[in-house]
């Protein structure tokens, strides 16, 4: 397999996955609307990154999730983002601090970590069947932990967030007073669901182009934190 060809794979995957994530972030397609619930599918790119290739494309594919979080929050696309943009309560900065982590900084963390689990997973698991599917769970619970974190951290004792947010739980009977009850009653059962379709669609997806690739003879490239092959070993691998 001529090193051109590995090359053309490697950019066309990450391009792809890159607009899927656009095509999300600016559409309908992104979410599955139900009663009551929504569930977001921007983690399925994410886990097919991490998976297919590491921890460093993990990381970078979870900053292009930030970025357009970021976006969607300072145009007004994001009802959380705008509330948070718009309150005379919060300070700038804090308000620009506090979006740049939630957005940006969880979602890079949620990329690489699940790119690390995959590869650490990957070691003995050799079909990588066990590896796909932790690594795709583990963006969605990376997500959902770092982000409610950092908002917790930021915004949970601010007034528009006590008046918006908080207020509304404990009407409907939560202690939503405690951070950790607050934020149990915003995840709900969308987080569960949100888990298992992000799961069991990214690491089928993963799974499935990491297969097409070693039967193709086409290799990743990228830096792996557990690698126990070098790249060199698989440039001149025969096409099956």
């Amino acid at each position: 397999m001529k090193r051109r060809n590995n090359n053309v794979y490697v950019l066309a995957t990450i391009a792809i996955m890159s607009a899927v994530m656009f095509i999300f972030g600016f559409t309908p397609l992104g979410t599955i609307q139900t009663p009551g619930l929504t569930i977001t599918l921007m983690g399925i790119p994410v886990a097919i990154m991490a998976c297919v290739f590491g921890p460093i494309m993990g990381l970078v594919s979870g900053a292009i999730w930030g970025s357009i979080s970021l976006i969607q929050a300072f145009t007004g696309m994001d009802a959380m983002g705008t509330l948070i943009l718009t309150s005379e309560y919060i300070s700038f900065p804090r308000k620009i601090l506090g979006l740049i982590c939630m957005c940006l900084i969880a979602r890079m963390l949620a990329g690489f970590l699940a790119g690390l689990i995959f590869d650490a997973i990957k070691k003995k698991d050799k079909k990588g069947y066990l590896a796909s599917l932790a690594a795709s769970l583990s963006v969605s619970f990376f997500n959902t932990l770092f982000f409610m974190t950092l908002f917790c951290l930021f915004f949970f004792t601010s007034k528009t967030i006590q008046d918006n947010y908080v207020a509304y739980y404990i009407e409907q009977g939560f202690n939503a007073s405690n951070p950790i009850i607050f934020v149990f009653a915003v995840i709900g059962l969308n987080f569960v669901i949100e888990l298992a379709v992000n799961g069991i669609v990214g690491s089928l997806a993963s799974f499935a182009i990491s297969k097409a690739a070693t039967r193709m003879g086409l290799y990743d490239p990228f830096f792996h934190f557990f690698r126990t092959k070098k790249i060199s070993d698989n440039k001149n691998s025969p096409t099956k």
